[in-house]
């Protein structure tokens, strides 16, 4: 897939505190790509440093085979929308909007034209007229959206843009946003901390800690296939346990673990007997068995108690102490008899059981 920017080991300092250790990141053409990570692990300065905003102490940054180095901000049509919105409260809608087109002096009709397709877009017929506080946070980010793009650049940069909604506006302004950004074919960047709204809006998702990256891939990659223990951890709930390898057959790498034999599908693993390793399953994949729903025996099978549980609406989570271990379990079919308590057995599928280095 062509890229239509390049960063280049690049890194970035604040004084003695370093943001950004030796990062290279390719973002796709037509692309939504997320920088995720927790705060202060460098996400935010990477996107200042792509808009122009920061230099880097080292490296270089390419936009559309350019280096872009030294480039002020308002000359690489990376157009920056803030959580904060920055729209200018004493400006109407379609002069907020219509900003960027006035410094260029277009002409009149050409910039009426220009607003009123945004205001379709972004479905704010009506609302032209309007200053910002009357309007709502889901509005005021449309009109945000709709000034940034309004001047025809191929990148958009998002700097968590959504904190400031509420949970339900949140899910609606960024399905828009991500119906906006496949209908226009620009490339998104967009930066949060929130690991859902990462994978439900990303087509790539690059994972931050520490000013280092961790791991770019597709939402699905980064949730079934971590390469660290740390984003298995960050994105998503996922149960970590602690082994020895002690054997093969046939497909399974079998694994000791608090005492028990665990059988894992081999799926290309490159491990020894002897290795030690941390198995990370996540807690949907985990069948939990009451006494009296049928038999289930051998090595991926674990007997514990329930010590405690959630109700979560679509399913309930459950913690199960199993001999020194404690699980967490998600079932997503409640009993109609309600929660489940006491003596449970656990089953682990070993195809969906993931293999990491110990300590990694």
């Amino acid at each position: 897939m062509e890229s239509i920017i390049h960063i280049n080991s690049v890194s970035k300092s604040f004084g003695s505190f370093q943001a950004l250790h030796n990062v290279t990141l390719d973002i796709p053409k037509g692309s939504f790509t997320t920088l995720l990570g927790p705060s202060g692990c460098g996400k935010t300065t990477l996107m200042r440093l792509i808009a122009g905003f920061y230099e880097p102490d080292a490296g270089d940054i390419f936009i559309e085979g350019n280096k872009v180095n030294g480039i002020p901000a308002f000359k690489r049509n990376t157009p920056l929308v803030f959580q904060e919105y920055a729209l200018f409260p004493h400006m109407t809608v379609y002069d907020n909007i219509s900003y960027g087109l006035k410094l260029r002096k277009l002409p009149r009709a050409d910039i009426k034209a220009k607003v009123t397709d945004m205001l379709d877009m972004f479905e704010l017929q009506g609302l032209e007229h309007r200053y910002p506080r009357q309007l709502s946070g889901g509005q005021q980010q449309r009109v945000a959206f709709a000034r940034a793009l309004i001047t025809g650049q191929n990148v958009l940069l998002m700097d968590e843009p959504l904190s400031n909604l509420d949970a339900k506006m949140r899910v609606e302004v960024r399905n828009e946003l991500r119906v906006l950004q496949q209908r226009t074919g620009i490339t998104a960047i967009f930066v949060t901390h929130d690991q859902e709204e990462a994978l439900s809006i990303s087509d790539r998702i690059a994972v931050f800690n520490g000013g280092r990256l961790c791991q770019v891939g597709t939402p699905w990659e980064i949730y079934y296939q971590p390469q660290s223990a740390f984003v298995a951890d960050f994105v998503g709930t996922a149960n970590f346990v602690e082994g020895e390898v002690v054997g093969f057959e046939n497909t399974d790498i079998i694994v000791k673990c608090d005492g028990f034999a665990t059988r894992i599908h081999n799926d290309s693993y490159t491990v020894q007997q002897g290795d030690k390793v941390t198995l990370v399953i996540r807690p949907e994949f985990i069948s939990i068995l009451e006494p009296g729903d049928g038999d289930a025996s051998g090595d991926n099978v674990w007997s514990g108690a329930i010590v405690r549980h959630s109700f979560l609406g679509r399913m309930t989570r459950y913690w199960v102490q199993a001999g020194a271990l404690q699980w967490i379990v998600d079932d997503s079919s409640p009993r109609l008899h309600g929660n489940m308590e006491g003596f449970v057995r656990l089953v682990l599928d070993k195809k969906k059981v993931r293999l990491l280095p110990s300590g990694s």
